[in-house]
């Protein structure tokens, strides 16, 4: 994957006159030596904070730069970062160009497209065509963003012009990923996409869509115009889990529907999943894995919830004794483990059922709760394969 956000960072520096480079963590210090930059920024996700306050104390006592932390961390704990020299909350194009001696953004339209020559050679490219999520989910940060930054609008498109134009630009490309968080709610711009990109572009490409926005018109635009593949959020088939998560609206005949329109569709889905929510039982957690079963998706991406600091499920499990709030624990992903107060057992179970998750789905078959322990997988494994072993040798009579 490309990193968006600071390409587009550096193509607000480079527009200014400036000159940018964009470095791993791990480049950092050679980069710094080489290039002895006047301003450093670090682009920080929450759980990697710890990473960047250490890179950046060891960059200050052998060098001089003006370090500024960015992204979702500073966004929302600006306490956390106050090691650096400035910080810059939400989207900072606009920021980072008026510092340096240049003009704000009125849209999106207006921001140069992103700057990829740091990762030269990358046969898939991605691009973003809005910004923003209307959704309301209790385990993301959207509804926290929203609040705090009220007057730039949920969802904002681009026009599908500059969409295009800004993919025309990019060569030696064999597959486009949009990065948007729900592309194109609305049909009439999904109608001038589709039409722009098969006349000019017609790369394959892939899009992420809510359940409920998945119909006939849509996948005919999305087919038409060379999507091969889309990603789903069923997250959970418990009506009891969805409306604490904020999803109540979604049911899980829309996802039942969803696959059945894409697979007529020619369409690969991978369908999103979270395992180890709130009150969820462990039985709750293989009920959805029964209905990615059902669904049959190209793949079973599943994750386990994390308790992300701001966030509404975050709040409801610190006030219900459900995690301790010491957001240390978190790490820098969320496929290792749970953090909630379970049972060892339960956390197991969880652990378990994330690890055969997509196996399960592609070999069609369901663990028992019995299974879920890291002492009886390989057995299940083994088994399961047996199984599929047998069906393959004796089509139709063994099922």
């Amino acid at each position: 994957m490309e990193y968006l956000g600071v390409e587009y960072l550096s193509a607000v520096v480079k527009q200014n006159g400036s000159e940018c480079k964009i470095a791993t963590v791990d480049e950092a210090e050679h980069f710094t030596t080489s290039w002895k930059p006047d301003f450093i920024g670090y682009s920080m996700l929450t759980g990697d904070q710890k990473i960047f306050e250490e890179l950046n104390s060891r960059l200050k006592k052998v060098h001089q730069f003006t370090s500024i932390a960015g992204n979702s961390h500073a966004t929302f704990f600006p306490e956390d970062c106050s090691w650096a020299d400035l910080i810059m909350r939400g989207e900072s194009e606009s920021e980072l160009s008026e510092m340096i001696g240049g003009k704000s953004y009125t849209d999106l339209d207006s921001l140069p497209w992103p700057d990829r020559t740091n990762f030269p050679d990358m046969r898939i490219r991605d691009f973003i065509a809005s910004r923003g999520c209307s959704g309301k989910c209790g385990y993301c940060y959207n509804s926290a963003w929203n609040k705090m930054f009220p007057d730039i609008g949920h969802v904002r498109r681009r026009d599908a012009n500059d969409v295009i134009a800004e993919l025309e630009s990019i060569k030696d490309v064999d597959f486009f990923y949009a990065q948007d968080s729900c592309f194109s709610p609305s049909m009439k711009w999904m109608r001038e996409f589709s039409a722009l990109y098969r006349s000019k572009i017609n790369i394959p490409y892939h899009v992420h869509l809510r359940p409920e926005q998945v119909n006939e018109e849509r996948v005919a635009l999305l087919r038409d115009s060379n999507c091969v593949s889309l990603k789903i959020a069923l997250e959970t088939s418990s009506d009891r889990l969805r409306k604490l998560i904020n999803r109540g609206k979604q049911t899980t005949e829309d996802s039942y529907n969803a696959a059945r329109l894409l697979k007529e569709g020619g369409i690969s889905l991978i369908m999103l999943n979270m395992v180890g929510l709130p009150t969820a039982t462990i039985e709750e957690d293989l009920a959805t894995l029964e209905v990615n079963v059902r669904c049959h998706p190209a793949y079973a991406w599943v994750a386990i919830f994390q308790p992300y600091p701001m966030t509404e499920l975050a709040q409801y499990c610190e006030k219900e004794g459900i995690y301790t709030g010491d957001y240390s624990e978190l790490g820098d992903n969320f496929f290792d483990k749970s953090v909630l107060n379970f049972t060892e057992l339960h956390k197991e179970q969880i652990a378990c059922l994330q690890r055969i998750f997509a196996f399960c789905v592609e070999m069609q078959v369901m663990p028992e709760v019995d299974d879920l322990a890291w002492d009886r997988l390989p057995k299940f494994i083994h088994n399961t394969m047996r199984k599929v072993g047998d069906r393959r040798m004796f089509p139709g009579v063994i099922l």
